[in-house]
């Protein structure tokens, strides 16, 4: 008898505790705001999929080499259009570089991150008080020993060990740019990225940015650019008759 109550309880009870598990993954399914999801076409953030350009330059490259001829559609790009042209400063380039293999970064993310923050303007100032290039608040200019925030590659350094300390503690790019943005206090307390429409369009417009830059530059990132563009500024000179 004591073994038919015991089997009786099991059905009863085991139902009842799936139904109470399901119904409390669903609540947090649903409390999460915005959804950042995993496709096979890449990212989707805001119902916005961003594409995985690894996958996209594989497919490229078979192509061509099947012998498939591409259209130059760079110009037409709704992505090329948003954002301004790469800056030819070769000395910035080399410290986003530099720094961000320094502190385990990927340079385009870095690249996206400033051009979002400041517009590579070194001198950049927000109502806040977030001052250079990446745009650190007084505070955190403290943590990080950074006492002159407008040169600019002392920002860059300071910036990207900062981001790097976000990283760390939140796992993902998209976490790390929220604290970033919005303060790792606020992403800790709302349990990932803030409810904040500001933050929400920064990390959009950062990640998309950052995918735009993987497509473009697949293989080298950013931190080759710079030789790129010192090559064609030779061969504009020496058509110039420059020395």
């Amino acid at each position: 008898m004591r073994d038919a109550k015991e089997s009786f309880s099991m059905r009863v009870f085991l139902p009842v505790l799936v139904a109470v598990l399901l119904g409390v993954w669903a609540g947090a399914a649903l409390a999460a705001d915005p959804v950042f999801t995993g496709t096979p076409a890449g990212i989707v953030i805001d119902d916005m999929v961003l594409p995985d350009p690894v996958a996209a330059g594989r497919r490229d490259a078979a192509l061509q080499q099947a012998g498939h001829g591409f259209e130059d559609n760079t110009k037409k790009s709704a992505a090329t259009a948003r954002y301004p042209a790469v800056i030819e400063d070769a000395k910035l380039l080399r410290w986003v570089n530099a720094y961000s293999r320094k502190n385990g970064l990927d340079p385009r993310l870095v690249y996206a991150l400033i051009e979002q923050e400041s517009r590579f303007n070194p001198g950049a100032t927000s109502p806040r008080g977030a001052q250079g290039l990446m745009q650190i608040m007084p505070d955190t200019q403290k943590l990080l020993g950074l006492t002159d925030p407008f040169d600019p590659e002392h920002n860059i350094a300071a910036g990207t060990r900062y981001l790097r300390t976000m990283l760390d503690k939140f796992q993902t790019e998209v976490m790390a740019l929220a604290a970033y943005n919005a303060g790792p206090g606020a992403v800790a307390k709302h349990g990932g990225v803030p409810p904040y429409d500001e933050t929400k369009d920064y990390v959009l417009k950062v990640v998309d940015r950052y995918f735009q830059l993987r497509q473009k530059y697949p293989e080298e990132g950013i931190g080759a650019i710079h030789q790129k563009l010192a090559a064609g500024e030779t061969v504009q000179l020496a058509k110039r008759g420059k020395p």
